[in-house]
C-alpha cells in the first residue's frame, strides 16, 4: 500500500468508528479512550503514525513481542480487526500526533 492509501483507509475507518461511537447507547463498548490503558494508548498513537511493532518496541523500549501483545489487546478491546482500524480509532479520539519524519 502507498502511504496515501493507508491514510485514506485510516480516515475511512475513522469515519465509520465515529459514526458507530455516536450511535452507541452504552458507554464502554470498546470505543472510548478510557477502555485502553495508558500504554495501549501510546501504542495506538504510534500505530496511527504508521509505526511497525519493531519500531514501537524500539521507541517504547520494550520487546517486539510485548509490542505485539499490546496490539492484540487493543484489537480485542476495540473490537476491530486491523491496524488501520486502530489508526482510525486513534485519530478519531485525538491520539494521533504527526511524526516529524
Amino acid at each position: 500500500m502507498t502511504p496515501e492509501q493507508v491514510i485514506a483507509d485510516a480516515l475511512a475507518v475513522r469515519e465509520r468508528l465515529a459514526a458507530k461511537a455516536k450511535s452507541a447507547t452504552k458507554p464502554g463498548q470498546g470505543r472510548d479512550v478510557g477502555v485502553l490503558t495508558a500504554r495501549e494508548r501510546e501504542v495506538a498513537t504510534l500505530i496511527a503514525q504508521g509505526k511497525t511493532n519493531r519500531e514501537i518496541a524500539i521507541i517504547l523500549v520494550i520487546t517486539e513481542r510485548t509490542a505485539d501483545t499490546h496490539v492484540q489487546h487493543i484489537l480485542n478491546k476495540l473490537g476491530v480487526g486491523s491496524r488501520a482500524q486502530i489508526a482510525g480509532w486513534a485519530v478519531a479520539h485525538g491520539l494521533h500526533t504527526p511524526t516529524s519524519n
